[in-house]
């Protein structure tokens, strides 16, 4: 199965974990295999060398994002500005860091945020990935746009799989055959130009070392001249 990343915080409510578990289930169902910290991946490491080693197998990353801090009031200071604000929700510091973690890796994201969270960091439009905001009813996960964003997200985790398995093949255990039927039609030209290149220079260079004679032209047979014997004749 294609194993993915879950970021996600600790679930504080049965509204939370509800929708947490109904996401994880349209994974299994299209074939992901989800790896998250603390629940079936643990590691004597410090968190951020875990989390490396564990996206490096990953070939895609999925973000759920939902309220962890919430106040009604509070001032944002931004610009030599003071701006009060009210209702502020904010999903758990990890899920910018893991997020930032798997862009690094250029993992492709799947990021699903509840609706009313402050849309800043990696929460939010406008970088290489689309934010799908949805509240927490887990009947979402069965709707036709959740499942068209999760289809187009999961194309592309398999592309990067893909490329990854092509990249990491051994080539001394691939016949010459299966070699060829892995490149492009571009790449076959080109190796064919490569090879037609030192060909030609191989063959000048023996050209030139014969002497102005290709390799496969016969020396001629030399003829022996007669000695003369020294002394007077019979």
């Amino acid at each position: 199965m294609t194993k993915v990343f879950i970021s996600k915080g600790s679930a504080a409510t049965d509204e939370q974990r509800t929708f947490v578990d109904a996401v994880l289930e349209m994974l299994d169902t299209v074939g992901m295999s989800a790896r998250i910290m603390g629940e079936n991946e643990w590691s004597h490491e410090q968190p951020l060398r875990a989390i490396r080693k564990i996206m490096k197998e990953c070939d895609g990353a999925v973000i759920i994002a939902f309220t962890r801090t919430q106040f009604d009031e509070g001032i944002e200071l931004k610009k030599n500005q003071i701006t009060p604000i009210s209702n502020i929700k904010l999903p758990t510091t990890w899920n910018h860091i893991e997020a930032s973690m798997a862009y690094s890796f250029d993992l492709p994201l799947l990021v699903v945020a509840e609706s009313g969270l402050k849309s800043e960091g990696l929460i939010e439009n406008g970088y290489d990935w689309r934010v799908y905001w949805t509240d927490l009813h887990p009947n979402v996960v069965k709707s036709d746009s959740f499942k068209g964003f999760l289809q187009s997200w999961k194309r592309a985790v398999d592309e990067k799989k893909q490329i990854s398995s092509s990249t990491n093949v051994d080539l001394s255990k691939v016949s010459i055959g299966k070699l060829f039927s892995m490149l492009t039609l571009p790449q076959l030209w080109s190796l064919i130009a490569v090879l037609a290149t030192v060909i030609a220079l191989a063959a000048g260079s023996s050209y030139k070392l014969g002497a102005g004679k290709w390799p496969w032209q016969e020396e001629p047979n030399k003829q022996i001249q007669p000695t003369q014997k020294n002394g007077a004749a019979d």
